[in-house]
């Protein structure tokens, strides 16, 4: 099964060892079996990641011709089955391989990562093939159609309120709100943390503020979930979009917002974005281009008119007139870089699988994404042409990775990341995103006990100050600028998971969300 489902397929001497341990009566089935066996791989090797792109003819001949060499060489030396194995697997190799090929032409079954501008590369390390760059195509990627208005209404709700959390729950005294709002009856400044009943059981996947008017912000979900504050995040509305899907059973994801002055965008999945020109009263969904390498996953507002996108296949790209097109800042995807480079001594390249599981940015434009399995990360610094990509620390896979930016916009340099089992390490030396620079020398591991719940994401209000949040509604912080992580008890019975922690209005004001609708608020002292 391994053999037959990773990247590496073919390795005959596998399947010899696993064959000499064998009953007879096991071994007079292998002609059987293997055909299976083959029918497995042959739908693996020609849906995977790993397939080449089919874009002529003769890539698709090619890619036969390969995976019939390798079956070639998987007989099992020595047996009695030998021949009648090899007389069986071939030509169901053959037939299957080319049933496979017709459908995946017919289909067009090309990973989205490979679409439009990103064009085929192959690994470097391949004996006898060339290695093609593939770049993203620096030219203009139209957005597909016209831009169409999506009516916005607000939606009746139940009456909502508001807790804090510090220790024991306590209902804030007299909470009153009016429909369709979550509002505390009194200022929260040293409360604690203050949960908010957006009566809704849905993830919340991100959260925003105006950084020109620090009083307006969104909230955004699951389920086309969306929030709108105008007084600082003291009352939350909720809105929908009557006419998102136009009658189609299609339930968006909204996983990204972002605002400054009257440009609000929204990032969705299936892949979606939304955009408002007047403070989100009124909005437009902007087509999504076929070219676009990977899917939208964080955008960033700019200026008025102008936003900068970055897709789960590491492709940036810049617009500067409403989403009418984008033009790349990057010359080549993630998925590219890695097969120009694979034999450099990324540990993990190799089993890429075309798209990254979080990318963060900071305010000067930086980059910072995780592999989708953990195994490495990689950076991006403006003006560059490529991301670099960086070994992990340990064995232990890569849970979450942020930059070590504060709200307060005092300087801290440097990276976190967390690992599988709950430990947290970071990097304040600025070098962490050098290509030359060995990435276990510059982590640090941080004293923290988690019991080994995973740490899913972090944010520093100052240099000393950080909050840390993760499975199990479990919260941390430090006071010494993460050298240690003290437990905070405010969300012990939270029943979710929290996603997210930002800090805004020069750290005055911190947000946690996550599973289960849970919104968590915190007014500090200056």
């Amino acid at each position: 099964v391994g053999t037959c489902t990773t990247r590496d397929f073919g390795r005959p001497h596998l399947s010899a060892m696993v064959f000499a341990s064998m009953p007879v009566s096991a071994k007079q089935a292998m002609p059987a079996l293997g055909a299976f066996a083959c029918a497995v791989t042959i739908v693996g090797t020609c849906t995977s990641s790993a397939w080449v792109q089919p874009g002529t003819s003769t890539g698709l001949s090619q890619q036969v011709n390969s995976a019939v060499g390798r079956l070639r060489g998987v007989g099992i030396p020595g047996s009695a089955g030998e021949s009648e194995a090899r007389s069986t697997l071939l030509p169901m190799t053959v037939g299957l391989g080319s049933l496979c090929i017709a459908m995946q032409a017919f289909r067009g079954r090309v990973p989205a990562q490979r679409r439009g501008a990103a064009r085929v590369t192959s690994v470097a390390a391949i004996a006898s093939s060339e290695a093609e760059v593939v770049d993203v195509d620096p030219a203009l990627v139209e957005a597909d159609g016209e831009e169409e208005d999506v009516e916005v209404i607000e939606v009746e709700m139940s009456v909502s309120r508001a807790e804090v959390l510090r220790g024991a729950a306590v209902a804030v005294g007299g909470a009153t709100a009016a429909a369709g709002m979550a509002s505390p009856a009194n200022a929260e400044e040293n409360l604690g943390w203050v949960q908010y009943d957006l009566n809704t059981g849905e993830t919340l996947y991100d959260i925003d503020f105006d950084t020109d008017d620090p009083l307006h912000g969104f909230v955004v979900g699951a389920r086309s979930l969306f929030y709108e504050t105008k007084d600082g995040g003291k009352r939350w509305v909720s809105r929908s979009f009557a006419n998102l899907s136009k009658g189609q059973d299609v339930s968006y994801r909204f996983q990204a917002v972002t605002v400054k002055g009257d440009d609000v965008w929204i990032v969705g999945k299936p892949p979606l974005l939304l955009h408002s020109k007047d403070s989100g009263k009124t909005w437009k969904k902007v087509p999504v281009s076929r070219k676009l390498p990977g899917l939208p996953q964080v955008m960033k507002v700019l200026a008025p008119g102008k936003a900068e996108l970055a897709t789960s296949s590491g492709a940036v790209y810049v617009t500067d007139n409403d989403g009418k097109n984008f033009k790349s800042i990057v010359k080549e995807t993630v998925d590219a870089t890695l097969n120009r480079v694979s034999s450099s001594g990324v540990n993990g390249a190799s089993y890429f699988t075309g798209s990254v599981k979080s990318i963060k940015r900071t305010q000067n434009g930086k980059y910072l994404a995780v592999a989708s399995r953990g195994n490495f990360f990689l950076t991006y610094t403006p003006g560059e042409a490529r991301w670099v990509p960086h070994n992990r620390i340990s064995a232990r896979r890569i849970q979450a990775m942020g930059f070590r930016d504060t709200a307060n916009n005092d300087e801290n340099p440097g990276v976190w990341m967390t690992l599988n089992g709950g430990y947290f390490t970071q990097a304040t030396d600025e070098k962490y995103d050098d290509i030359d620079t060995e990435t276990k020398k510059l982590f640090d591991f941080s004293s923290i006990r988690t019991g080994g719940i995973g740490i899913i994401d972090a944010a520093f209000r100052s240099q000393t100050e950080g909050w840390a949040v993760g499975g199990s509604g479990v919260i941390y912080f430090t006071t010494n600028g993460g050298k240690t992580w003290q437990f905070d008890s405010s969300g012990t019975e939270l029943p979710c998971n929290l996603y997210n922690v930002k800090f805004f209005n020069n750290g005055k004001i911190g947000y946690m969300i996550g599973s289960a609708g849970i919104l968590l608020r915190k007014v500090f002292e200056a």
